[in-house]
């Protein structure tokens, strides 16, 4: 099949295209014209050098850098490639410099600042030929001029390995600088006689790497997203320059600026390393923007143009970390618009500022994501409680963790929460090394803390609970009935159900075999209860009504479309750790294997029984994820059948089936049960229990969105 016809069939381009991985790249590029003319375009308009991402393109790549002396063939081989594919880039993120070198003219050569200007004239379009965004006709040509988004990730290392020339210079710049050392110096011309190109080895690499960056971008007016990394100086140097050329960044977001306004008119997306950990001036354009700080620079000096910045575009914020409630105050002064706000890292509680005396200002913003613990530490207040004061407007919080004084505190301010996501130490923010969380065991009579119920009768709003980690006392549930008719999604642990033992729970039956007979007889005084008897019928009926009234009040959340009772930490005894000790592993006589023996479980469960009520949740016609504790769920065949009938939306199950690595021994009759919902609704997966608690239902079938992506 030649290239034309592959090209006229764009079903099959789609269909293949969708599937090549960014690894390929490098053999792609290299077997057949047809490749480059199809596929090739698809692969780099998501490039990136990470090698997480193209292990086999970067490691390469980094052999050609460094043998480039001894066989530069193979460094001019990438370059080429880079050249001939230029035009097809849309996400770009460096880690190697060799596409700047390749793509931009002269990259590391020092730029005269006049002719910056000519970049900055050409692409505010104030100039001849306003608005056509034409770049100077030298110094500087880029191949790449049609990106959405730039990352840059270079570190001083792989700059100085690949400009060895300067890497002996011991004037590096700064990170932090209170200097307005942003490449092309803004406030002052060369000296007269100084000639209109500076030498390269006035320049530091970072410099150059620097103004090579702003060459970049200002040669891309279409640019949407952009990730300044660690070189905060690539975006303040642009406007730095357009302050001295008479111009504003538009800071005050009203539109009116000249030069920030059009030099940046596209992007939206902004992430920077702030000196003082203030929001700076930004362009009117930018709604979303990340604020890295947390380096110990929170005293550093203020520079003017932003001391007192207001940006009233500005709608997504996202903070690495917040120091004191001075802080977060003028962040929320700064930002009178802002509608998101994510916060990384909040000091321990003990390390927290004294609190200040001045009023919290009302906020706009109706999603708010904190990470108030980190590092296994363990958090029983927020830093800063008296912040859900300035939200009033709050529709979505999320946290990783939970406390009656951030519960007290969420009801008093917050009476809009429709969304509430609590995960205890559970990676939030996507961090790859938190999997499972690790969850303090309850005891048989321990003390209980109960700090969801009050959401659950004060917010008649909410609509998403999802707080696999918290409990819900069944004596409350009772005493007050919810008032969230409107629930779609029930993450949540009901405890202290009262229970009987299996011991109980055979004499129980016995007593009415018992009364049963003697019924039918005339032996009466056979079937009188004694006193011991008496209380326990009476546990035994308590348990049947507890468990459906609390079945009663969860058929009345005719909305629900997940429910969750139980992610299996009902045990004494971490499920996950301490279980090869010798009291809990025993050899099955069945098939003589090692199996880990979990007895300790708390049968405070809310069973899923037709005896117990479950036939209450008939009316729960939306239902789509069902979940439940699979240790102790008491579930039979009868069970199987009533909800593979009156369930009919539903998609997935968790409780029957457990992972293996958990080590209980298989049970004949929990397979038959698997076997008979499989054959009575094969459309229903049935997931393991306790693996990948992140991979249920996707949420916008709910008709919302939230996840730990930031973007």
């Amino acid at each position: 099949m030649n290239t034309e016809r592959i090209i006229d069939l764009p079903e099959l381009f789609d269909a293949i295209a969708s599937h090549l991985p960014l690894s390929t790249l490098y053999q792609c590029v290299q077997v057949s014209k047809v490749w480059h003319t199809t596929f090739i375009p698809h692969l780099w308009r998501s490039f990136s050098e990470d090698p997480s991402r193209c292990v086999t393109w970067s490691h390469n790549l980094t052999n050609a850098v460094h043998a480039r002396f001894d066989r530069p063939q193979e460094l001019e081989w990438y370059k080429d490639v880079y050249r001939r594919h230029a035009k097809y880039i849309r996400h770009l993120t460096l880690f190697i410099p060799v596409i700047l070198d390749a793509c931009l003219e002269g990259a590391f050569e020092p730029l005269a600042p006049s002719l910056l200007d000519d970049y900055m004239t050409g692409a505010s379009g104030t100039g001849a030929g306003a608005g056509t965004a034409t770049m100077p006709a030298v110094g500087g040509q880029s191949l790449i001029t049609n990106l959405e988004s730039f990352a840059n990730e270079i570190v001083g290392l792989a700059l100085e390995i690949y400009l060895p020339e300067l890497a002996t210079r011991t004037n590096p710049m700064s990170l932090f600088s209170t200097e307005r050392d942003y490449g092309v110096e803004a406030t002052t011309e060369p000296a007269a006689g100084a000639g209109e190109m500076m030498t390269k080895a006035s320049r530091s690499p970072q410099t150059l790497l620097i103004e090579a960056c702003q060459r970049l971008i200002l040669c891309n007016p279409g640019l949407k997203t952009l990730n300044c990394g660690y070189t905060p100086h690539m975006f303040y140097g642009i406007q730095a320059r357009l302050q001295a050329m008479g111009e504003t960044g538009g800071g005050d977001g009203d539109g009116d600026g000249v030069g920030g306004a059009r030099v940046f008119r596209s992007l939206r997306n902004l992430s920077i390393v702030a000196s003082n950990d203030r929001i700076p001036v930004l362009p009117p354009s930018v709604t979303i923007f990340k604020l890295i700080g947390g380096f110990g620079t929170a005293g550093a000096p203020h520079h003017a143009n932003q001391m007192n910045v207001t940006n009233k575009s500005l709608k997504v914020l996202e903070m690495t970390c917040i120091d004191s409630e001075l802080h977060l105050q003028t962040i929320l002064t700064q930002a009178p618009a802002l509608k998101t706000l994510k916060i990384h890292r909040f000091p321990l509680p003990a390390f927290a500022a004294i609190p200040v005396s001045s009023p919290w200002p009302l906020s706009r913003i109706t999603v708010l994501k904190c990470q108030h613990s980190r590092g296994g530490a363990s958090i029983t207040i927020p830093a800063y409680p008296s912040m859900f004061q300035s939200f009033p407007l709050l529709v979505e919080y999320h946290d990783n963790m939970w406390s009656p004084a951030l519960a007290t505190q969420l009801v008093e301010h917050c009476p809009l929460l429709e969304v509430i996501w609590v995960i205890r130490d559970a990676g939030l923010f996507g961090s790859p090394f938190v999997s499972v969380p690790k969850v303090v065991s309850r005891q048989v009579g321990g003390p209980v803390t109960d700090c969801v119920s009050i959401l659950l009768t004060t917010l008649p709003r909410l609509r998403v609970l999802e707080m696999p980690h918290e409990v819900v006392k069944a004596e409350n549930v009772l005493e007050r009935p919810w008032v969230c008719l409107d629930l779609e999604e029930f993450w949540c642990q009901i405890v202290e159900l009262p229970y009987l033992t299996a011991e109980e729970e055979q004499k129980t039956q016995e007593i009415r075999r018992r009364e049963e007979e003697g019924a039918k007889g005339s032996y009466q005084q056979y079937a009188r209860r004694t006193d011991k008897e008496g209380e326990l019928m009476e546990l035994h009926e308590s348990c049947i009504s507890t468990r459906k009234q609390i079945m009663a009040q969860l058929a009345k959340l005719t909305s629900l479309k997940y429910l969750s009772l139980s992610p299996d930490f009902k045990t004494r005894d971490d499920l996950f750790g301490n279980r090869l000790g010798l009291r809990h592993v025993y050899k099955s006589p069945r098939d003589g294997r090692n199996y880990i023996r979990y007895d300790d479980v708390l049968p405070d469960t809310l069973h899923l029984r037709l005896d117990t009520g479950l036939d209450q949740l008939a009316c729960l016609k939306k239902l789509e994820f069902l979940s439940f504790e699979s240790i102790d769920h008491r579930l039979d065949t009868a069970e199987i059948e009533w909800m593979a009938r009156e369930f009919p939306r539903l998609k997935e199950t968790r409780g029957l089936v457990t992972d293996s690595y958990v080590g209980a021994e298989p049970d004949p009759k929990i397979d038959a049960l698997i076997a008979l919902l499989r054959r009575l609704r094969p459309d229903v997966a049935q997931r393991q229990s306790f693996g990948g608690y992140a991979t249920k239902i996707a949420h916008t079938s709910f008709g919302f969105t939230y996840s730990n992506d930031w973007n």
